[in-house]
């Protein structure tokens, strides 16, 4: 009975304290829920982002609606007449350099601009620069044939070359010195100091055959850079029996370089043409007169003979360097556009004249045009 009745008594508690334990658990869910929907409603968290099919990315910034200006950039340079006429002054100006000589043994006069004339293929040419050159610096190439046939006239034309360049080199000046023989040596390169020149003399020796035209060739293209006054001098009896490039090659780089060749011929004179190498003074002929120079002559004998004779063929070749000399001093300079205005390379003829008689201005019978 006892059992029975604890049974009886435990029905009867959980029957009372039942509804109010399921009060309790309505109450805390409620309460749940209302403080779950509080921590939603206030979250910062971004919302997640859309998964994306393969091969999409996601842009790092939305385009704007509005039209991306351009980049502001410096305006562009004009390409007005104006512009192309600057350039093509920088790059077609046409040089001349008259050198005045006279049929007396008076200084030729001062000359201006209206004294000059210019044509380019017979056309008159308006010259728009102009300038007494002789002030102007001057490159000097000094071409000194050394091959065998010069042998016994080394010495004393290396001493009227040295006593050229203590008269002409001044402060200003340059001159580089090279050696022709079988090959082009060059000796010294372009300096204003006379000893330096005058130690590389002493290293020549006669020696090998002649390539003549390639030592004016290379003389050529090593001047091509400088400005203002370009000379190549050749000491030589014109004589070539091994360059590599010919006559008018050699002549074409000297136009090109605007380049002027004075040679002093050291060839024999007498009565017998046979004497003399005829194709190697029309050889230098040519070269000095289609760029400007001069072909001087002096009377030199082989050398050797006797300290008297040779002493008078120093002295010939010292009045040469000194004509030379006097020309570098005498010189012009003329600028001029020309009419012509296709670059198309051509050579073109020039033809430089004086108003006043008895002067012969002496310049370069042509140039090459540039080419676009």
């Amino acid at each position: 009975m006892w059992g029975f009745r604890g049974s009886e008594d435990c029905r009867l508690g959980e029957t009372k304290w039942l509804p109010k334990l399921m009060m309790v658990l309505l109450v805390m869910a409620f309460s749940a829920l209302r403080t779950s929907g509080h921590i939603q409603s206030g979250r910062v968290q971004s919302e997640p982002k859309p998964k994306l099919p393969p091969g999409k990315t996601v842009p790092i910034r939305e385009p704007s609606s509005r039209p991306i200006e351009p980049p502001v950039r410096p305006p562009a340079a004009p390409t007005s007449p104006s512009t192309e006429d600057t350039i093509r002054i920088s790059s077609d100006l046409v040089t001349v350099v008259a050198t005045i000589s006279t049929n007396s043994t008076i200084d030729p006069p001062v000359l201006d601009l209206t004294d000059f004339e210019i044509e380019e293929d017979g056309v008159r040419q308006e010259i728009i620069n102009f300038a007494r050159d002789s002030s102007k610096p001057v490159h000097l190439a000094i071409l000194m044939d050394t091959s065998l046939s010069v042998a016994q006239k080394l010495d004393f034309e290396k001493k009227a070359m040295l006593r050229f360049l203590e008269r002409v080199l001044r402060p200003q000046d340059r001159a580089a010195l090279f050696t022709v023989s079988t090959e082009v040596t060059l000796l010294q390169d372009f300096t204003a100091q006379l000893n330096l020149l005058s130690q590389s003399a002493r290293m020549m020796r006669a020696a090998g055959a002649t390539s003549l035209y390639d030592g004016v060739f290379l003389a050529a293209e090593h001047l091509r850079p400088f400005d203002g006054r370009k000379v190549i001098v050749i000491v030589s009896d014109g004589s070539d029996t091994t360059s590599q490039k010919g006559l008018l090659a050699a002549l074409e780089r000297a136009q090109q370089a605007d380049v002027m060749i004075y040679a002093v011929y050291t060839g024999n004179f007498g009565i017998s043409q046979n004497l003399r190498d005829l194709a190697g003074e029309r050889a230098l002929e040519a070269l000095t007169v289609e760029t400007g120079g001069e072909l001087l002559r002096p009377r030199v004998t082989p050398g050797s003979q006797s300290s008297e004779v040779d002493e008078l063929s120093l002295s010939e070749l010292d009045r040469s360097f000194a004509s030379l000399a006097t020309q570098l001093r005498t010189q012009y300079i003329l600028g001029f556009y020309s009419s012509n205005e296709l670059r198309d390379g051509s050579f073109r003829r020039l033809t430089v004249t004086l108003k006043q008689p008895g002067l012969l201005p002496r310049a370069r019978r042509g140039y090459f045009a540039p080419k676009s």
